[in-house]
Parts: structure tokens; sequence; C-alpha cells
């Protein structure tokens, strides 16, 4: 136990905007249980040591998800353009090697509210 108490986590500067807000709703629950405010610090320690891998790997999840879909909506257009099924690797490959991915993981998909990218304007 010690060993977690001394543990590191990123401070809130370091948190990207996803990870603040499950940490207000990770405080929000933790301050109802208690029946008064634990304060960010403990609620980020607490969602750190209990919570994170959890959460991290739901989102990863959904994003994985979000993807698959996309690569089928290509995959269809891509079809439709050459005349026959292409196949579902044959889309992915197209999709990442013409700059789609990116462009959906920057400016529509899970990395849309951390960049400043002129390109998704």
């Amino acid at each position: 136990m010690n060993a977690i108490l001394n543990e590191q986590f990123p401070s809130l500067e370091e948190l990207n905007f996803e990870e603040i807000n499950a940490i207000l709703v990770n405080k929000w629950h933790l301050s109802e249980k208690a029946g008064y405010d634990v304060g960010m610090e403990f609620a980020k320690n607490d969602f750190f040591m209990n919570h994170s891998i959890r959460w991290r790997m739901k989102r990863m999840r959904e994003d994985v998800e979000a993807q698959k879909k996309e690569i089928v909506i290509h995959k269809w257009y891509l079809s439709e353009k050459k005349g026959h099924d292409v196949g579902l690797q044959h889309a992915a490959f197209d999709w990442i090697r013409n700059g789609y991915a990116e462009h959906w993981r920057n400016c529509t998909g899970p990395y849309k509210n951390r960049l400043d990218d002129k390109h998704c304007k």
C-alpha cells in the first residue's frame, strides 16, 4: 500500500479534456458517497489508482469500433468506385495509405479536440 501512496500521478495540467471529465465524474461519485466535496487531488489519485485502466480500455474499444465503422464505409465507396468488392483488408490499407485514417483520428475521431489542426477546417 505504501508504494501506491508514493506513486506519482500526472498533474491536472498534463491531462487531456477526456481524462479531466472522467476525474470530475469520479469526484462527483466520491463526494456523493462521502457527503462532502472530496477535492480534485483526491479524486484524481483515486481515479488513477482504481479506475483509469478500465476507463482507458473502454475508450480504446470504443475508438476501435468507431474506426471499423469508418473503414466499412470507406470499403463501400471504394468498391463502388472500382466496380467490385475490394475486401475489408484492401479498404483498410487504402484508408490508412491515403490519409483518411489520420484525418478521421485528428479531425472527427478520438483526438478531434486535442489538436489545433489547420487541415481539419
